[in-house]
């Protein structure tokens, strides 16, 4: 299943809901405007970030000219998305995959992105830190929960790159139960 945008007339709506549409009619431009829903200059993490990354894993092969081109033409790239998008054309050119859960954790399902996080935290797994940690900015309460209680538990509240994020996180949290939990956890670190 695809959560692409049948192939009608892009520009006539600003914000189209998804759609199915065969793999076979999608194009580049249809690619290009998945990979702007990849778009993280924003704060928040969008539904349509997460359904725009599955698509693109989905489209495979096709997809990895448009996506090679961004990554060379565009000049300035957050880190987290240089990994998704190293992540994605590993994952697209059948390249030994070394973080094998990231499709989880992006996943549009918000239930299957919380417990992957809850299933990389009870094995201690440290190595997702990197995509774990933009998730604090997911849509989702329960998905901001279990990064908090991943970075607690795994004692990763003293990382010097947690500890940034976590102070713009309370700024911005709306949820007051998470933000008093993250308090407590700067007050216990």
């Amino acid at each position: 299943m695809s959560y692409l945008r049948d192939n009608k007339v892009w520009e006539e709506e600003e914000d189209l809901n998804w759609d199915v549409i065969e793999i076979s009619k999608v194009d580049d431009k249809i690619i290009c405007y998945l990979l702007d829903n990849l778009n993280l200059d924003k704060q928040d993490l969008s539904e349509n970030f997460f359904i725009a990354f599955e698509s693109l894993l989905k489209i495979g092969k096709k997809a990895w000219t448009v996506l090679h081109s961004y990554i060379k033409e565009t000049t300035e790239i957050h880190t987290f998305k240089i990994d998704i998008f190293n992540f994605m054309l590993d994952f697209i050119n059948n390249n030994k995959v070394e973080y094998l859960l990231v499709p989880q954790l992006y996943s549009p399902d918000f239930i299957t992105r919380a417990r992957t996080i809850f299933k990389i935290e009870q094995a201690q797994d440290r190595k997702y830190l990197k995509f774990i940690l933009p998730l604090l900015n997911d849509p989702d309460d329960s998905v901001r929960w279990a990064v908090l209680r991943f970075l607690d538990n795994n004692q990763l509240v003293k990382n010097p790159l947690v500890c940034n994020e976590l102070k713009c996180f309370i700024e911005n949290e709306s949820n007051p139960v998470i933000k008093e939990k993250c308090k407590e956890i700067f007050k216990n670190s």
